[in-house]
């Protein structure tokens, strides 16, 4: 759900109620509390998209009333009483027809009661991104130091946008009732809820520093502070420069994510700890016991974010949650280049088999109707179609095809026209032949190989992955077994010398992104990755981070400006050009054909010749034969 200026806002009420002797007698204080509580709702609840409000109350319901005759106006409310508590392990779902609750309103006796409100939120039922108002209906002195554990108890859920209302003594109430929030980053502290003064509430005028909005965006500076981010190498989106201080970690990040990460760093002032993730994976994003590789940094806690090729998938969102969609990237198979065609083939690669069967029917009508005509035509039939020399017929057809010349060319017209027509035909043919096979030969094309995976198995090739990208073949299980994983030293040792071989067996999975990033830089040895036509898997890349996590309201703003603005292609193509998917270094102007290149046309010379000399030499024993006799 998009809401206007947050993302999922989330707005959470709750009403600390408890029955001292000569307190709730004091109607007066009371119903201040509630008109700042209605002021709330009216200034800044209706003006999310959202209109549902969930009530909850635990062991009271005295300003249930009140309350509800100022919000039920502008909300719909759904209500509910003391809910039963849920097992952590097994948390409670939304049902087919509920939505996310994003309006919500909670009223409790005390804070012990808060304390078990909170412990019934799960992440499958609340977002912990929104709004929340804590409402404190207790009169007290100690407003302060109630605000501040109230804030530090939703502090640890990572719950920012909060305000707390508390009911002010009887000597206080001529001051209003204060509004309390935090900012968790500030001027030399770090992830602290520090409660704060923000707002006060008067009856005659309402709030009293309406330049102070109730709920103001607090993450568009964190002051320096640090953030952990788990990456690992991942050419080009990340790429680690050599690291100066502790072991694993990276003085600075490059590539492609590593500028957008340090733009990031430089428009939110934060400071950035590099965590490297060994083993160098994504790992698998689960239960907490259970998540692996960079995945365990964001469910254990250790990181605030992780980047580097993050796909967004229905899996890992179950865990985690993910930023804007920020780039589009392709999965490709790299595979060695095809067996070269030997001489004999490059003679029939111009013209596809379709014209060759055309080809070869045109001459066996010719056959038959030439041998028609010698067998059952009468003379005067065969010098009309065939000319002169009817016994040369057949050669003729096949001379004039060839290029050759005519032993006698026929007089009657009728003849002259069929011969015109097949002259017509066999020049167009031969012209168009002798250019397609100059071009066939100048691009030096090999054989062609499979282009997707089911025909690569079959085929008998061997699959590799550059990193563990399994996450796409989840629904094909089969598939996932075929595949193996390789190192980046083995890729780069191994695998990329066998890429060079034609006809070798084998393809790699990798982002096209990693092939033009490494043209570019082993085609100055004279090698070249290729590439199959088909993609394999569509990557959308996201920053993943807590579930919970505040950090992608602010993330996301800047992500859309940065997409929107064409800064994540600007910064792409420093990484990425397209140029490098072929070679760059092919010569692409004028270019002859050498010897090798037709070797064919000599074979069939040479076959020719051969054959020519056998019936040569038999002629020439038969003749000795018959003259011995």
């Amino acid at each position: 759900m998009r809401l206007p200026q947050t993302c999922s806002c989330f707005l959470f009420l709750v009403v600390l109620f408890q029955h001292p002797p000569g307190t709730l007698s004091d109607a007066a204080t009371s119903e201040l509390l509630v008109r700042a509580t209605g002021a709330v709702v009216r200034e800044h609840y209706t003006t999310i998209t959202s209109k549902q409000l969930y009530l909850r109350w635990e062991n009271t319901s005295e300003l249930i009333d009140s309350v509800l005759k100022r919000t039920t106006t502008h909300l719909t409310v759904l209500l509910e009483s003391n809910p039963e508590l849920h097992d952590a392990e097994q948390p409670p779902q939304l049902g087919p027809h509920q939505q996310l609750r994003v309006l919500n309103l909670l009223i409790v006796a005390d804070y012990d009661g808060f304390q078990r409100a909170v412990e019934g939120f799960s992440e499958e039922l609340y977002d912990f991104s929104g709004f929340y108002t804590v409402v404190v209906a207790t009169p007290t002195e100690r407003g302060l130091d109630i605000a501040g554990a109230i804030l530090r108890t939703l502090w640890a859920r990572y719950i920012v946008n909060v305000v707390v209302l508390i009911e002010p003594t009887k000597e206080a109430a001529i001051h209003g009732v204060r509004l309390y929030t935090y900012f968790p980053y500030g001027e030399g502290y770090c992830e602290r809820a520090l409660p704060v003064v923000w707002n006060v509430y008067e009856p005659s005028v309402g709030f009293i520093n309406p330049d102070h909005i109730l709920f103001p965006r607090k993450l568009r500076n964190f002051y320096n502070c640090p953030l952990v981010v788990a990456t690992f190498p991942v050419f080009p989106f990340i790429i680690p420069t050599a690291g100066s201080g502790a072991a694993g970690a990276a003085s600075e990040l490059v590539g492609i994510e590593g500028i957008l990460l340090r733009t990031l760093m430089q428009r939110l002032n934060f400071q950035l700890e590099v965590a490297m993730v060994e083993p160098p994976d994504w790992g698998t994003a689960g239960p907490k016991d259970q998540a692996t590789g960079a995945s365990a940094y964001i469910r254990h806690l250790r990181a605030n974010l992780t980047i580097g090729y993050w796909a967004t998938t229905l899996h890992r969102n179950r865990y985690m949650a993910n930023s804007f969609s920020y780039y589009t990237s392709q999965l490709v198979l790299a595979v060695a280049p095809g067996e070269p065609y030997s001489s004999l083939e490059l003679l029939f690669c111009p013209f596809a088999n379709s014209i060759w069967s055309l080809l070869l029917l045109s001459l066996t009508i010719g056959l038959i109707v030439i041998g028609l005509l010698r067998q059952r035509g009468s003379v005067a039939l065969q010098r009309l179609v065939l000319g002169r020399t009817p016994g040369s017929a057949w050669t003729s057809m096949l001379n004039v095809l060839l290029g050759a010349g005519l032993v006698r060319v026929p007089t009657r017209n009728f003849s002259r026209t069929i011969l015109l027509i097949w002259l017509i035909g066999t020049l167009v043919l031969r012209s168009a032949y002798t250019g397609s096979m100059f071009r066939f030969l100048r691009a030096g094309r090999n054989h062609t190989v499979p282009d997707n995976i089911p025909e690569l198995i079959e085929a008998g090739y061997k699959l590799y992955m550059y990193r563990n990208y399994s996450f796409v073949f989840d629904a094909y299980p089969t598939i996932q077994q075929s595949i193996r994983l390789v190192t980046a030293q083995q890729f780069r040792r191994v695998i990329v010398e066998q890429l060079q071989i034609p006809g070798a067996p084998l393809g790699v999975i990798l982002p096209v992104e990693t092939v033009t990033f490494l043209n570019r830089n082993i085609t100055r040895e004279g090698k070249l990755l290729r590439i199959t036509r088909r993609r394999v898997y569509v990557s959308k890349l996201a920053i993943y981070t807590q579930r919970s996590s505040p950090l992608l309201g602010s993330l996301n703003k800047l992500l859309e400006i940065f997409v929107s603005s064409g800064l994540l292609n600007r910064w792409a193509s420093e990484y990425h050009q397209l140029q490098f998917l072929a070679d760059p270094y092919q010569y692409r102007g004028r270019q002859q054909i050498f010897l090798a290149d037709i070797l064919g046309p000599f074979i069939i010379l040479l076959i020719g010749l051969g054959l020519s000399s056998v019936a040569f030499v038999a002629e020439l024993l038969i003749d000795a034969t018959k003259a011995g006799k």
